[in-house]
Parts: C-alpha cells; sequence; structure tokens
C-alpha cells in the first residue's frame, strides 16, 4: 500500500473536522451536526464511518492523483521513451583468452550482446549481463607501456617530424603461442585505458586530442612504418556500440549522455583501425606501437605502464530478454500487473516490452498487441481486430514478510500494469484468457550484491570460448547501481519542460543563460543528488557560439556552408578524479548530432586553468530535416 494514501487519508480528516466545523457555524439550520469539534467523537460509531468516509475519499483522491502521472507517460511513451525505463547496471569487463593452445592465429570472435553470468548473489537469481562491443581475442598481449619524452622520440620519428612531435607513447606487444605478426590478419586493435583516479582520462585525453600519427616498429629497429592520424578512432559513439537499447525515435545525443553519468569508463577505449597490412610486415613475434603526440607532458614519464592499456575488453549492461510468465486475465480488472517469474518476483524488473500476444480459451490461438501510444504503428493499422496494449508504471513496495535475502539494498524499482484497449482506447474484450508477455528486463538491484575479483572468473559465458580458467572474465569497473525509473513525480514534470529544449536556446547570444540552459538538461541525465556528478555539471561556466562558413566536409563537389562553432568553457577544478576533456568530447558529439543534416558544428574546449585545450574537426550535422 502506497504511503501517499495515508497522507491524503488525514487530510480527509482534517478537513471533516475543521472544515465541517466551519461549514456548521456558517449554516447552523442545515448543518448544525457537522460540528463534530476539533478531537474525536464520543461516540464510537460515529467516529468509525467518518474513518470509513475519510478512507474512501482518499483513495479516491489518490486516483485523481495518478492521472497527472499517466498523463506524462503516456506523453513521453512517444517522444522520449527512454526516460520512462530504469537504468541498468553497467560494467567494464575484460576477457582472459587461454594462449597456451586455446586460441589460433585467426583469433576468436566474441559478438556483440554475448550474455555473462555472475555467480548466485546472496541466495538470490543469477546476474545477466550482456555485452555492447564485438571484442575479438587475438594471441596478443601487452608487454610493456610507456611515455617517451622528447629525447626519447627522435628513434621513432623522422627529422622533418621532429618540429611537431613533443612526445610519444609506446605500448609493446608480443604474439603468444609461438605465433609472429605476419600470421595473424589483425585488422584493428582496441585499447580499454585503465588504472586508478584520473590516469585513464589523461591518457584519453593525450591520445585523442594530441596524437597526430602511429609508428609500427619490430624491436630490431630495422622496420619503422608510419601510420596516419586517422587510424586512432573512438569506440562508443556509433548506434551499433550503444549499451542503452537504440530506438528510431530517440535521439542518439541524449544516449550518450545517459551513458556518460552512468558509466563514464565505457568511452575510454582507443582503436587503432586499419592496421592489418603494416602488422603482416612484422615477421617477429614482438613489436611497438607508438602515438606519437604533439605536447610534452613529462608527469607521465614514470606513471604509464603496460596495466594502463587493457586488450579484450567491453562494456556490458544488465539488460536481456525473457518470457515472462503468463498473465491470466480476469474480466473485472481494468489493469493486469505484469510478473516476470512469480516465483522470484523482486529478481527481475521490466525494462521495455517486446511482444505481447494475448492466448484464447482454446489455448492455442493466438491475437498480437500493440502499443497504443507509439510513432510507429503500421502493423497494427494493418491488423483487423485493431488490439493494444497502454502501460503504466508505478513505483514498487517492499514486501512486509520478505526473506532477509531481499532487504540488503534500499532499491526498490517499478511494477508494470498492462491495459488492452482498442483503437479508441476503450477497454478490449474479445475471448482472451491470458497474455504471454516477452519483455527486456534487468535483475532489479542483484548487481549491487555482485562481489568481483575474487575465487576464478567473475562471469561465465553461455557460449564456448578459449578462456584462461583462473582468470576467465573479470569485471574491471562497475558494476554500477540501478537507478529507477522517473515516470512519477516532479521529475516527469522537468521531462515534459524538456519538449522545449531546442537548438536556438542551446546556442542563446548570451553565454551564461546558455550554460544554464545546457546545466538544466545535464541535471536530467546525471544523479545530482551524487556530489561529484553535480559538481562536473556545474563546472561547466559558459558556452559561447559564433557563426562561420567554412568547406563542408562531405563527399562530390567542394560545397561551402554556414554552421556554428561553439566554445565550452569548464572550471577543471570541479572535475576531480576526471577531466573535463571526456565529457566535453561527449557533448561535442552531441551538437554534432543535434545540428540539421545541412549544417555543421565546430566545438572548441577551453578550461579556465588553460585556455584551449582541444578544437575538434568541422562535423556535418546528422539530424535529417522534412
Amino acid at each position: 500500500m502506497t504511503p501517499r494514501l495515508l497522507e491524503f487519508y488525514e487530510k480527509e480528516l482534517q478537513f471533516i473536522r475543521e472544515m465541517g466545523m466551519e461549514f456548521s457555524k456558517r449554516y447552523p439550520k442545515i448543518a448544525a451536526g457537522l460540528d463534530l469539534g476539533s478531537t474525536e467523537c464520543a461516540d464510537p460509531y460515529v467516529e468509525r464511518l467518518i474513518e470509513s468516509f475519510a478512507f474512501l475519499t482518499a483513495r479516491i483522491q489518490l486516483k485523481m492523483d495518478a492521472e497527472y502521472p499517466r498523463f506524462t507517460q503516456h506523453l513521453l511513451e512517444i517522444v522520449y521513451p527512454h526516460y520512462l525505463t530504469p537504468l541498468p547496471s553497467m560494467m567494464i569487463t575484460e576477457f582472459n583468452p587461454n594462449f597456451k593452445g586455446g586460441i589460433t592465429e585467426d583469433g576468436f570472435l566474441i559478438p556483440r550482446n554475448t550474455k555473462l553470468v555472475s555467480k548466485i548473489a546472496g541466495g538470490r537469481s543469477r546476474c545477466t549481463f550482456q555485452t555492447a562491443h564485438d571484442v575479438m581475442l587475438w594471441p596478443v598481449q601487452v608487454k610493456e607501456a610507456a611515455y617517451l619524452p622528447l629525447g626519447q622520440i627522435s628513434a621513432y620519428c623522422g627529422e622533418s617530424n621532429l618540429k611537431t612531435v613533443k612526445s610519444g607513447l609506446r605500448i609493446k606487444l608480443r604474439a603468444m603461442a609461438d605465433f609472429r605478426f605476419d600470421q595473424i590478419p589483425m585488422d584493428q586493435l582496441t585499447f580499454y585505458l585503465y588504472g586508478t583516479g584520473n590516469l585513464p582520462v589523461q591518457i584519453y585525453e593525450l591520445i585523442m586530442g594530441h596524437g597526430v600519427s602511429v609508428v609500427v616498429k619490430d624491436l630490431s629497429g630495422q622496420k619503422i612504418y608510419s601510420l596516419d592520424q586517422s587510424i586512432i578512432n573512438t569506440v562508443g559513439f556509433d548506434r551499433n556500440e550503444s549499451l542503452l537499447p537504440s530506438t528510431a525515435q530517440s535521439f542518439q545525443g541524449y544516449r550518450l549522455l545517459q551513458e556518460y553519468f552512468a558509466l563514464p569508463e565505457r568511452f575510454l577505449f582507443v582503436q587503432l583501425k586499419g592496421i592489418q597490412s603494416t602488422m603482416q610486415k612484422i615477421g617477429a613475434n614482438e613489436l611497438e606501437i607508438v602515438i606519437l603526440l604533439d605536447t610534452a607532458q613529462d608527469k607521465f614519464e614514470h606513471s604509464i605502464q603496460a596495466d594502463n592499456f587493457k586488450l579484450n575488453c567491453t562494456p556490458a549492461i544488465n539488460l536481456f530478454e525473457k518470457q515472462a510468465d503468463r498473465i491470466h486475465l480476469k474480466p473485472q480488472d481494468a489493469e493486469h500487473h505484469l510478473i516476470i517469474d512469480k516465483t522470484r518476483p523482486n529478481d527481475f524488473e521490466v525494462f521495455g516490452l517486446l511482444d505481447v500476444v494475448g492466448i484464447g480459451s482454446d489455448l492455442v490461438s493466438e491475437q498480437p498487441f500493440y502499443p497504443f501510444y507509439s510513432a510507429f504503428r503500421q502493423d497494427a493499422e494493418t491488423s483487423a481486430e485493431h488490439a493494444y496494449y497502454t502501460v503504466r508504471r508505478q513505483p514498487a513496495l517492499q514486501p512486509v514478510n520478505a526473506n532477509p535475502a531481499y532487504l540488503k539494498t534500499e532499491y526498490t524499482g517499478n511494477e508494470i500494469y498492462l491495459s488492452l484497449v482498442d483503437d479508441s482506447e476503450a477497454p478490449y474484450d474479445p475471448d482472451i484468457k491470458q497474455l504471454g508477455v516477452r519483455v527486456l528486463c534487468t535483475n532489479r538491484d542483484l548487481p549491487k550484491l555482485i562481489v568481483a575479483g575474487e575465487g576464478k572468473t567473475d562471469f561465465s559465458l553461455e557460449i564456448s570460448a578459449p578462456l584462461d580458467e583462473e582468470k576467465g572474465i573479470r569485471c574491471l569497473a562497475g558494476p554500477t547501481d540501478p537507478k529507477p525509473s522517473h515516470a512519477e513525480g516532479s521529475y516527469a514534470w522537468r521531462l515534459i519542460n524538456h519538449l522545449s529544449l531546442n537548438y536556438l536556446s542551446l546556442i542563446d547570444n548570451d553565454h551564461q543563460q546558455g550554460a544554464k540552459v545546457l546545466r538544466d538538461m545535464l541535471k536530467l541525465y546525471g544523479d545530482y543528488s551524487e556530489h561529484a556528478i553535480a559538481k562536473q555539471i556545474e563546472g561547466l561556466l559558459s558556452i559561447r557560439t559564433n557563426p562561420m562558413t567554412c568547406r563542408v566536409p562531405v563527399k562530390g563537389p567542394i560545397t561551402f556552408g554556414r554552421g556554428l562553432e561553439i566554445t565550452l568553457t569548464f572550471d577543471e577544478s570541479a572535475f576531480a578524479g576526471g577531466s573535463c576533456f571526456l565529457l566535453g568530447a561527449i557533448l561535442e558529439q552531441f551538437f554534432c548530432k543535434y545540428a540539421s543534416i545541412n549544417s555543421f558544428t565546430q566545438v572548441k574546449l577551453t578550461t579556465r586553468e588553460r585556455g584551449e585545450v582541444m578544437k575538434w574537426p568541422v562535423r556535418t550535422g546528422t539530424r535529417a530535416l522534412l
């Protein structure tokens, strides 16, 4: 029972006593009996009637109050469906290959959306995570890594490059299991930047902000190959690398912000792409990759090591498909509670619905139902039955007599209620006895009980893979705490206000006002109650824009267009243990995706302490126009 019912009940009791007394004094001839006094009535039967009446009217008030979040939920289902879902737990995992005969020179692919299953946590169900990136296991290992100052970099670059090159990052690789690099068809190499404090983010800034070229060299020094800066790529920004489900009606820039504030480490990946032709010229089992930098940062000379560059890593999210227990329909019920597993109801939480099918009384005939509030209803419109469903999310209540294993965390999550309607949103009442629902779900609060790094592998695969028996799969970051849905409460109305956000409000001529609008938007994605996130959001000081005209980087004839130069200014002291560079990179992608397809943006990152830090290249907008 919701605590709000007690709140309404007390208000109704107070109203009957106080306003009843006031009304009886104003109209004594017709309402003298309403003067009950300010204390309890002496007649217990009258007191019972008063309390019963207050209880019934409190229920009516509660139902009327619940209509407001229903309105916001239905509206957000169409324009911003990702706001209504809970935010699942996320983590970074490392796969440790078996180099002793388990892996071949052709490598082994662990595809995106591979399931990782945890150990049993606290006597409850196993947690299931899904990977976000393709991971190609190669018989390759990082043996050494170091920062090279200017005095040591001349051996890796020509005299002409010494004018721009100031330092470098050296990564020594070794081919395992007696293989040579010319035997391994490796075209790309993805590093996860790992470490304590803000070192990984600083390495990310060095590579993505100051990398000018890449050198591949065998240890003898006889073969040195120079590769262009274009082989250095970011990971995690594309739709096919997303952690959260990507839908057609959801703006990808918002997804980037959600994932950044949930797990910023998921963007700390650097990929060297298009290296196969160079690698196959190295007929040895060891080589060096040197990323040449145009800046000198001697503070890294003794802090960078091999463990900072992890191979075979991917983000993973506690999100997976499952067939829910069937719902047995009762004619008198307008709503139907969806429970994924009735034997363990608190171990699963609905993230989204994939399929809803009605089963007839013969238990054979099936009737598909489609979401009523949807921007895309082609399948439903072609159906002769016009059968739809609506969804209502409601905060879950902690069971009073729950098993102690279910009370170790404060997270309760949300529950889902389905209503079957026709195309006029009137109750749909065919010969349907049961509902079969396939859902996308999480393990609710179970990831908070996972203890990583103890014993053998932290997770197991549902597929066979050549992994080390002892190390197996390790969790490097996370799992993060899940966050509940914001389907109800004042937060939902703030999301409705988000509808007024547009391109002009973000680039207001007043740089202080523009920064405030952007900060308000960031508060919708970051948990402002967390001190570190609140400081980062407030660390955005200003946003300035200047219209500009330049050549648009598109294929075909030379084309000039008009766009915007956007300058973001941060206070670096607000990013203790992190870096504003990563948030700047997220916002740079956000503006690029937010701009129209016939325009462009160029983002410049500045800080109060260092001045200009980064100027990204011109990027054309990706938002299509009608």
